[in-house]
C-alpha cells in the first residue's frame, strides 16, 4: 500500500508557502513611536534638576574652622573684688538690694554678717542727708523764707507734695535707727540714750507747715519717740551707777528739757518720768508713775 492510514511518523518539510505568508501577515508588531526634538536649553535644565537633587540628598560635612593663634593681649572683666571695689555707694547699695530681691533665701545671711552695734556718727550721718534731701525739694521762695521755730511761719500745701516722700522717707530711717540702738539690740542704755538725743535734734529741723494735717506724720513721730524715750529711761534708772550719779541725771533732764521745748510739749511725758528719778519719791507713786508706762503704744507702725 503506497497510503497508510493514521498518523505520519516523523517530519515532513512543508512546500506550502502560503501557510508562512500567513504567519507574517498576521505578526504583531510594536508601534514606532516618533521622536520628539528635544532643545538644548531642555536637557540642560533636566540636568541641572537632576544635579540639585542628588545634591540635597547628599550629606553634608562640616568642616571645622581651624583657629588661628592672635597675637597680643586681650582683654578681660574685672575680678569681683576688684568690680566692687570700683563700685560707688549708690551702685552698690542697688545692686546689694537687687540681689537680696532676686535671692530672698541670703537675706539672713547678711543679717547676721551685720556689725554687732553702730556708732551715733554713723546713725546721724544717714538720717542728716535724708534730712538735707527735704530741704532741697522745697520752693526756694519758701526755703529762703522759712524759720524753723516758728510755728506761724509754715509752709503752704505745694511745697507739702513736693517734700512729703522725702519726709517720709526720713521719719522711717529716723524710727528704724532708733529702734535698733535701744534694749535689747543695744546692751549700751548710755548709747541708746546718745541715740534718742541726736535723733530728737534732727526730728526737731522737719519743716512745719501751714494745714494741720500736713503736719500729722511728724506729731505721730513724736509721739512714738516719746515712748521710745520713757523705755529707755526705765532702763537706765535701773542701772546704779546712774541713779547714784545726780549729776548724770541732771544733765538728761536738761537735754530733755530743750528737746521737749522744740516739741512744744510733745515728749511732756518721759521728762516727767525721769524727774521722779531725781526727786525722791515715796514707793507707791514711784510704782504707780512706772505702771502708767509699762505699754508702750506702737503709734509709728499704725501708719497706712
Amino acid at each position: 500500500m503506497s497510503h497508510s492510514m493514521g498518523f505520519n511518523w516523523g517530519f515532513k518539510p512543508s512546500n506550502d508557502t502560503s501557510g508562512c505568508n500567513a504567519t507574517s501577515a498576521c505578526k504583531i508588531t510594536k508601534p514606532r513611536v516618533k521622536r520628539r526634538f528635544v532643545s538644548d536649553e531642555t536637557i540642560q535644565a533636566n540636568s541641572a534638576a537632576a544635579a540639585a537633587a542628588v545634591a540635597s540628598h547628599r550629606p553634608v560635612r562640616a568642616v571645622a574652622k581651624r583657629k588661628t593663634a592672635i597675637c597680643g593681649i586681650q582683654g578681660q572683666p574685672l575680678p569681683l573684688a576688684r568690680a566692687v571695689e570700683l563700685m560707688d555707694r549708690n551702685v552698690l547699695q542697688s545692686t546689694l538690694l537687687e540681689l537680696v530681691k532676686l535671692h530672698p533665701e541670703i537675706q539672713s545671711t547678711i543679717m547676721a554678717l551685720q556689725p554687732p552695734s553702730r556708732t551715733v556718727d554713723q546713725y546721724v550721718t544717714v538720717l542728716r542727708s535724708k534730712l538735707e534731701q527735704i530741704f532741697r525739694n522745697l520752693p526756694y521762695s519758701k526755703l529762703r523764707d522759712f524759720s524753723l521755730n516758728d510755728e506761724s511761719a509754715g509752709l503752704s500745701d505745694y511745697a507739702f507734695v513736693r517734700v512729703k516722700p522725702h519726709i517720709l522717707e526720713f521719719l522711717n530711717c529716723l524710727v528704724d535707727c532708733v529702734l535698733e540702738s535701744i534694749p535689747p539690740q543695744s546692751q549700751s542704755a548710755l548709747h541708746s540714750l546718745r541715740v534718742l538725743d541726736a535723733a530728737t535734734e534732727l526730728l526737731s529741723q522737719v519743716p512745719r507747715f501751714v494745714t494741720a494735717s500736713n503736719n500729722y506724720y511728724k506729731n505721730v513721730c513724736y509721739e512714738q519717740i516719746a515712748e521710745i524715750w520713757c523705755t529707755v529711761v526705765r532702763q537706765v534708772t535701773q542701772d546704779i551707777s546712774f541713779t547714784t550719779s545726780t549729776s548724770g541725771i541732771g544733765d538728761w533732764l536738761q537735754v530733755l528739757q530743750k528737746h521737749n521745748d522744740n516739741a512744744h510739749g510733745r515728749l511732756q511725758k518721759p521728762l516727767q518720768l525721769l524727774q521722779t528719778f531725781q526727786e525722791p519719791l515715796e514707793p507707791s507713786q514711784t510704782q504707780s508713775s512706772l505702771s502708767q508706762d509699762q505699754h508702750p503704744s506702737n503709734l509709728w507702725n499704725n501708719l497706712v
